[in-house]
This record gives structure tokens, sequence and C-alpha cells, in this order.
């Protein structure tokens, strides 16, 4: 009887009006707010029916619950060979769309594309140059709230022949900044923008080949918003990579699939030290052309991951579980899938609420002698109960200049471990808003860089399991001009500061004191009788001390040197 991590996963068939895609990308989102994951897909179709893909198209699937069917398709002359993402590039709270491929009805005019959802559907705003064997991503590399994206690939430019280059397309609110040449960029590569050492500013990991084939793999560091390479990683001349807390210490992991500069398959897991430093630790492996997707597959509350690609032309699916005693990963077993190759796509996501994770696989069936390429859906059938995290239940916020200081703590999962969660922040300028920013990350504190003019604002936090789960919504906290003032804090004092010994409270008696990193992580420290609080057993760093006096709660930053 094998152990309950290495328990097979057993999934079936969904049956959906999905389209069966050519070379597909696909994103994941609540597309119309009822509540369900709805699926947009970027590739080729066989329109004709005579086995080869003819037609580049592109739709979103509307869930119902049960099974999926078309809701919108994006109109004529989109992409394939690229990507799709979903964006609220406006903070409407609608989630609208962007692409980027190659159209049939114009092979040598890569595009991009973005759309925006009018609530009923999407409408086509922006048709640009685009690129083609890369990939796209979303994020808010500076801070204000407002989503940014990029795209990695080869784009052809009349008179100036191929170039692979990673562009960074800043949201100014009003449009978007391209800014070229972000990055050095790759093709048949992959990149992602996340946090690796926890200092709240994006980083950036890149694989794949250069324009001459040669690979580019790198990380960059973030510092003070310049990317600055830090890290060369394995020469991979293509691949995959996805990014999750896997040992649940609190810092991003990388797990890369892909092939190395002798077109060798190469598998590993980057397992980050803390400091954003990446430690190789390799998979044995045969599987080329794999997508991959990452969750917890076993419900044991740790993120494992799924991979979806060939070995010698015969397609096959995998599971790789997470061992909490070897710190490595198991290969599990898979029944009720159905065996796709690449070049496809594989997505781990929750399409029936059931608090386990289903699969979106797109790939070719190469046991069939006509060789098509089919996109599936598959309900995972696993049980075992696995309950929604709880909310965080204590948010701070505090505010210097224009930078709001965002820190919340007291969420809890009865699988995944508090390290390892991840969480949605909401930040709108009216009670229960969304104006300013929503999105995900992946530490338990933030920052926003707002303009002059935000001075009040409402924000909440979900949090999120590594079955994807999310909790309820927080207690809405919010920060006004006048928050934070006990008494006008003119006889209200801490001193000295930065310290490396203790730091004394002056003024008014202090009933409650509690600290924390700025990470959201509660520290232990004790409120002296004399209004102190010893310090000298904590790292060097920055922290929050929340002081309670006459219930009323006010928040000052605390700097350990």
């Amino acid at each position: 009887m094998l152990p309950v991590g290495l328990c097979a996963q057993n999934f079936t068939e969904i049956q959906t009006g999905i389209n069966n895609f050519y070379f597909s990308a696909s994103d994941i989102a609540d597309v119309d707010n009822n509540g369900t994951l709805d699926i947009a897909v970027n590739g080729a179709i066989d329109s004709d029916g005579d086995g080869n893909p003819d037609a580049t198209y592109n739709e979103v699937y509307q869930n119902t619950g049960t099974t999926f069917q078309p809701y919108t398709d994006l109109g004529g002359d989109v992409t394939h060979l690229g990507d799709i993402r979903f964006i609220d590039y406006n903070n409407d709270g609608l989630m609208d769309i962007i692409s980027t491929g190659l159209s049939y009805m114009d092979i040598v005019n890569y595009k991009h594309y973005r759309f925006k959802n009018t609530g009923v559907g999407f409408t086509r705003e922006e048709e640009l140059p685009g690129k083609i064997y890369g990939s796209m991503e979303v994020f808010d590399f500076n801070h204000d709230g407002k989503q940014d994206y990029a795209i990695n690939g080869t784009q052809y430019a009349h008179g100036g022949g191929f170039r692979n280059t990673l562009d960074l397309y800043k949201n100014t609110g009003q449009g978007f900044d391209l800014i070229e040449n972000w990055a050095d960029g790759t093709q048949n590569g992959s990149f992602k923008v996340v946090d690796l050492n926890n200092d709240h500013l994006l980083d950036l990991i890149i694989i794949g080949s250069d324009i001459n084939g040669d690979p580019v793999s790198k990380v960059y560091m973030n510092q003070n918003g310049t990317l600055v390479n830090t890290q060369a990683l394995d020469s991979l001349i293509s691949g995959k990579i996805e990014t999750a807390d896997f040992n649940a210490d609190g810092y991003q992991d990388v797990v890369v699939i892909g092939k190395d500069a002798n077109d060798d398959v190469y598998f590993a897991v980057l397992m980050n030290d803390g400091t954003g430093n990446l430690v190789t630790q390799q998979i044995p492996s045969e599987v080329s052309e794999a997508s991959i997707s990452v969750g917890d597959l076993n419900n044991d509350g740790y993120y494992d991951f799924i991979v979806a690609g060939d070995i010698n032309y015969n397609a096959v699916v995998k599971t790789y579980l997470y061992n909490t005693t070897s710190q490595s990963f198991d290969e599990g077993t898979v029944t009720g899938l159905h065996s796709l190759g690449g070049p496809g796509m594989i997505q781990l996501f929750d399409f029936n609420n059931d608090q386990h994770l289903d699969v979106l696989l797109s790939g070719f069936d190469w046991a069939n002698p006509d060789i098509p390429s089919l996109t599936k859906v598959f309900k995972n059938n696993a049980t075992e109960q696995n309950a929604k995290p709880t909310a965080p239940t204590q948010l701070n916020l505090t505010k210097n200049g224009n930078r709001f200081n965002f820190t919340w703590s007291g969420a809890t999962d009865d699988k995944t471990p508090a390290n390892a969660l991840r969480y949605e922040i909401k930040v709108g300028s009216t009670q229960d808003g969304h104006d300013i920013a929503k999105y995900i990350v992946t530490t338990p504190s933030w920052f926003l860089d707002l303009d002059p003019s935000v001075q009040n604002v409402y924000w909440s936090v979900r949090s999120i399991d590594a079955s994807k789960v999310y909790s309820d919504v927080s207690t809405q906290g919010t920060l006004s001009t006048k928050e934070n003032t006990i008494n006008g804090e003119k006889d209200f004092v801490i001193y000295p500061n930065p310290t490396s010994d203790k730091v004394y409270i002056k003024g008014e008696k202090i009933s409650e004191a509690e600290m924390y990193s700025m990470e959201g992580r509660k520290v232990n420290v004790i409120l002296n009788r004399d209004q102190s609080i010893d310090v000298s057993h904590l790292p060097k760093g920055v922290y929050l001390l929340k002081l309670k006096i006459k219930n009323e709660i006010t928040t000052k930053k605390i700097t350990i040197k």
C-alpha cells in the first residue's frame, strides 16, 4: 500500500465545447465575476477537418460550473505560436486580455493585441508588433498598483531582420510606455518576474536561446528598480519555468524543464537559499517538449508539479510530488488523463470549486496515426477534505510620504504551511473598492507608491493555499490622514531609532506591544515596565512596532542596526 503522498492521482474527462488547439497557450481567470474560473486559449485549429491546422483562433471559454462553453472569440487575424494572458489593465474589476504570436493570415508580421473586457465580451483596443516562440507575464513592477506586462520572444523588424528581446510595457493609467530590450530576450524559452529575496522588489528569471541559438539562462535581481544580472543558470536552449515555495521556507523556488546546449533533456528544481540565489537539484527525466504547472496534487499542503511532454514521440503526463522527509520530488502515477505531448500546454486549476486541482491539457496525440492535437479538461476525483485557508486577521498599514506599507499576519491553513501561502491584496479609494490595486503577491507584506493625491485607502487581503483555494476576505483595513495619531503625537516618542539594544517609548501608557518583520512575521518581544523593549536578539533590519494605547492602535517603523 502506497503512502498517502504517493497515491495515484485519478481524473475523469469533462466533455466541453473547447476547440482542439495546435501550438496552444492559455490562461485562467474569472472573466464574468461569477466565482468560477474561465479559460482563454491562444492557438490554431483545423477548420476544414483535413488533419492540419489552418486557422489562427483565440477564444474565451465560460465556466458553467459543470463544463466550458464558448463565451466569445477575439476576432479574425489573431495569434498562435505565442502566448495569452489575463490582465486588468484599467483596474475596473474586469479581466482584459493581451496576446501575441503570428496569424495564418499574415505569417510575416507578428502581432500583439490588447482586448478590453466590456462585461459582455471583448473589444480589440490595440494592434501592435508582436513576438513568437516566447511568453508573456503580468506584474506591477513599479508598485503603483497598475498592472504592467512583458513580452519575450522572436520579433521580425523590417530592415533589421530577426531579434530576440524581452520588452516591458509599463502601465501609465492612460496607456502603456514601451521599454524595448528591458533584458536580453530569448526564443523557445520562458521567464518569470517574482520576488526571490522577499525585499518586495520583483526579480527576473529567464531561459532560452538568443538569436544565434546560444543559451541565455540568467537571474536578474532588482536593485532599487534596476535589474542586475547576479547568477548564470545552467545553459538551456529551450524550456519552461514555474515558481512556487516547495519547501515552505517562505522563499520562491523554481522548477525548470527543457533542453541543454547539447540538446539533452534538462529537468531540475532550483531551490532558493533565502537570498535569491538558486541551488540546482536535478531530477532524472527523459521528457522533452514539456509543459509544466505547479500546485498541490496530493492534498498534503505542499506544492507539487505536473509535466506533459514526449519521450521518443510517445506522449506522457507525469506528476512530481514534494517529499517533506527527503526534501526531494517523487514521481507519481496518474490515471484518467490522456497522454498528450508537446508542443502544447498544461494548467492546474480548480474549475468546479471543490478545492482540488483539475487539469487543462492540450497537445499532440502521438498514439493516433493522424497525430491530432487535442484540448481537454479533466476533473480531479480526490475526495479528501481540503479546507480553505483562514483570512489574515492582523492588518497593519503605515504611510511614509507617498509610500503605503501594508503588512498582515494570522492566516493559517489545514495543510499548507503559513510560509507557503500566497495572498491577493485589494486596495481601493472607496470601501470594498479595488480601483487602486488588485493582484497576487508571495509575501505577507507589500508596498504601493501612489500618486500624492491619494490619501485615504481601503484594503483587504485573501490568503491562497497550495491548491489555489482562496480564503474569505479579511476584515477591511483603512488609512486616512488622521489615522495613527495619538494625541497629535506631540508627547509620544520612540527612541533611539535606529537602535541595536533597546527601544524606549515615552509618553502615553502602552497596554500592548507587538513587533513584525517587513515580511509580516510576528517576532518575540516583551514590553517592560519602564516601557522599553529589548530588541538585541533580533536580526538587523526594518520592523513594524504595533502599540495599543487607550484602545487605539498605532504602528511605527523601527530599524535595528
